[in-house]
């Protein structure tokens, strides 16, 4: 059982460092490429529920 526990918190950190590496990305070409807020808002209320899990 903590093998599952241990792969499913791999999972989620995997996860929250891509979710962190968008953010970023989407910081930095703001003012190029016009993202919308609903993007940011998706990603951060993901970024949300990932760190919910892990602790």
């Amino acid at each position: 059982m903590p093998i599952v526990d241990k792969q499913l918190r791999m999972k989620l950190q995997g996860e929250l460092a891509y979710i962190n590496e968008r953010l970023d990305q989407i910081r930095q070409n703001r003012d190029t490429q016009g993202y919308y807020n609903y993007e940011i808002d998706m990603w951060k209320k993901k970024k949300e529920e990932i760190i919910n899990q892990l602790y």
